[in-house]
């Protein structure tokens, strides 16, 4: 989630850039519990957004605040591996109680959205998006996805999302911050 000063290849969300698609035509999951979605996400695909550049190890850590808040920090490595780190940090803010929608602000002059419209049964993928559907993130919560379950990611995003841009990020032989 990056733009501009520390553009990091997640940006997930910068929901008021974009408006193409109908934010009711749009369904999220009926609930995230973020303790459970809470902890560190890799980014196996994404749309590539030109804010982002070229993102290669790009990860999310997510970490719960006692006023319901959740602190946000988005890193990768600037096209490869070895490339320079690039990071940027903020907190997002559940929109209501499912969970599944929320307002992420890095302090930049507009808020992203971050919309959750696909989970794996156990937490080991999601799929998210923008309220206009124009970015489309798969996550996991190890840097290796299975084809069975990126395959049922895929299929649950090409329900509502165009998936014909998605990208992989290398993340393979990745260093974390």
């Amino acid at each position: 989630m990056r733009f501009g000063v520390a553009v990091t290849g997640f940006a997930l969300l910068v929901c008021s850039f974009f408006a193409s698609a109908s934010e009711a035509a749009l369904s999220t999951v009926p609930y995230v519990d973020l303790s459970k979605y809470a902890g560190t996400w890799y980014r196996i695909s994404g749309n590539p957004l030109v804010f982002e550049g070229e993102c290669a190890c790009a990860r999310q850590v997510l970490a719960g605040r006692a006023n319901g808040k959740i602190d946000v920090h988005n890193s990768c490595n600037d096209k490869t591996p070895s490339g320079v780190l690039r990071e940027i940090r903020g907190f997002a803010t559940p929109d209501d109680a499912t969970n599944s929608k929320l307002t992420v602000d890095f302090g930049l002059p507009r808020t992203g959205s971050y919309w959750v419209i696909g989970l794996g049964q156990n937490y080991e993928y999601a799929v998210v998006t923008d309220a206009s559907g124009a970015s489309l993130y798969i996550l996991s919560k190890t840097p290796d996805l299975s084809q069975a379950l990126y395959d049922e990611a895929l299929a649950t995003a090409a329900t509502q999302v165009d998936t014909t841009k998605l990208v992989t990020t290398v993340q393979a032989g990745c260093s974390y911050p």
